[in-house]
């Protein structure tokens, strides 16, 4: 080999040199990414992958997620009332904002309704969602939730304001109006002042059985002082009034299950109404709300596992109640009983 083609290749081999270090150059000062706490990588002084440092905690990773306990509806006038229990296993984690989405299916499974609304929730706590919308009750199979875009803080730094009720009474509305109101006084007993406070109220019939729920918002509380408040509930509830009719038996011959139609299911939804677990209009369809009030009838008279399942266990217990004695309802469905009246507050600073 010349000394010629050396000295090219030489050449050559330290130009590409220096334009692989321009090019490597550019990346670094202009095009590399800039490390973040979602490239899964431990690039930035993180205790873990992202996580730790200048991330968030790493306990983040290991929380239990949000979770809803049960989901119910109720008629309200012209509306419907969503309520749901959700909550928070983590004790040391609350989260000051979270979002919530409640999907609404008719009964053939197909998507009707669906919105996303706001909240926040604190280390340990259960709490009540209440959101009214506008579809009729009649028409609602069933209502799922999802929640995203928890924002996570550590109970030192979110901690849960202490407040107090009194004088907590549930009695009828102005007669022209209708309905139920229930009201009283929240005390905040902390040395800040609360930006606002919401008042979520259940009414119950003698069977403990929910038939409606409500809620009111309150704004501004100073420290140690009160304000009084006052929920109002649908025109179509009232108190307690006067013993129900009697309803007679009927003789159940077929196993009934999620999605069973037929003359039976009506009569079955009649006869929990009058046991005062059914909290709807009958149909000829066995839906989750069937389902539900069965599962409470079933744990009533000590039947295991309370499946939800019209079995042959259940339903030869229910046939063994001679037709020729009445059953009389233990309350009608939209009276309730003020003594078991329930108000959950939450308050935010």
């Amino acid at each position: 080999m010349n000394k010629r083609l050396v000295k090219q290749i030489l050449y050559g081999a330290g130009y590409l040199a220096v334009l692989f270090l321009i090019v490597f150059l550019v990346y670094l000062i202009w095009l590399k990414p800039a490390p973040t706490c979602f490239d899964n990588k431990q690039n930035q002084g993180e205790t873990g992958i992202d996580c730790g440092g200048p991330c968030p905690p790493c306990e983040i990773k290991t929380l239990v997620p949000l979770e809803s306990s049960w989901i119910k509806y109720f008629s309200s006038d012209s509306q419907t009332i969503i309520a749901a229990e959700i909550k928070n296993s983590n004790l040391n984690w609350g989260a000051n904002s979270f979002s919530y989405t409640f999907d609404v299916y008719g009964e053939n499974g197909i998507k009707i309704k669906s919105f996303t609304k706001n909240s926040f929730i604190y280390g340990g706590e259960i709490k009540y969602l209440i959101e009214p919308i506008e579809v009729d009750s009649k028409n609602i199979a069933d209502v799922k939730i999802s929640f995203s875009n928890i924002n996570w803080k550590s109970a030192e730094e979110f901690p849960r304001p202490i407040i107090q009720l009194r004088e907590v009474k549930t009695e009828s509305a102005i007669q022209d109006s209708g309905g139920v109101t229930v009201g009283g006084f929240i005390t905040n007993n902390n040395a800040f002042p609360l930006s606002r406070a919401r008042i979520i109220g259940f009414l119950l019939n003698q069977n403990n059985v929910q038939i409606s729920a409500s809620k009111t918002e309150l704004e501004n509380i100073p420290a140690f002082e009160e304000k009084s408040f006052k929920i109002n509930f649908p025109k179509n509830i009232s108190l307690i009034t006067a013993p129900a009719q009697t309803t007679p038996l009927y003789n159940f011959t077929r196993d009934l299950t999620i999605g069973s139609k037929g003359e039976d299911v009506k009569k079955l939804q009649e006869f929990l109404k009058s046991e005062g677990f059914f909290e709807r209009e009958t149909t000829n369809y066995f839906g989750s709300v069937t389902k539900n009030a069965l599962i409470q009838y079933q744990k009533k008279i000590n039947i295991s596992p309370a499946s939800g399942i019209l079995n042959s266990k259940t339903r030869n217990y229910i046939n063994s109640l001679k037709p020729t004695t009445p059953i009389t309802p233990k309350i009608n469905l939209t009276e309730i009983d003020p003594s078991k009246t329930k108000i959950y507050v939450e308050a935010l600073r």
